[in-house]
């Protein structure tokens, strides 16, 4: 039995998606109700820093996606930033893997990582990203408290790998 390029395209779509609507509605939306206070007040910080700053560019891809900052996360948005990967489901499973690689073993990046495993098309673009982690500098001790003043540009020069 064949299946369509656009059938394949489909059946990708959906599992994206299901992949999205756990890390949404399990994850992120619970958190940001039970942390509403801490977020805005967190959020407010990093709005008012200056422009081309961590913290500024932080805001706004937080607001661009929806999100708000959630404590002990807000590090892990600002890989998002640093490293250049977006915020869909794909994406969050790239960087995962780019993380696991550069020694990240927690639970919530192999829980997120193990979601990749529904994607046997891309395991090759996951190990991919693996392997720059594992050659790429050590980027899990960031935390946007230390850097929030810091250049973005700077930022990505020092740690992002192409």
């Amino acid at each position: 039995m064949f299946v369509t390029i656009t059938e394949f395209k489909s059946r990708l779509k959906i599992r994206a998606r299901f992949v999205e609507l756990l890390k949404v509605h399990l994850v992120i939306k619970p958190l940001q109700i039970v942390f509403k206070k801490y977020s805005n007040k967190q959020l407010k910080v990093l709005e008012s820093k200056d422009r081309g700053t961590v913290g500024k560019d932080l805001s706004q891809i937080l607001k661009e996606n929806q999100l708000t900052i959630i404590p002990r996360f807000e590090d892990h948005d600002l890989k998002h930033l640093i490293l250049g990967y977006g915020m869909t489901s794909m994406e969050e499973i790239r960087m995962q893997a780019y993380l696991f690689g550069n020694g990240n073993w927690s639970p919530f990046c192999l829980v997120f990582l193990a979601t990749g495993l529904i994607f046997p098309e891309e395991w090759k673009s996951f190990y991919a990203e693996f392997k720059k982690g594992r050659t790429g500098p050590n980027i899990l001790h960031l935390r946007v408290v230390d850097c929030m003043d810091e250049s973005t540009e700077e930022m990505i020069r020092r740690y992002r790998r192409v």
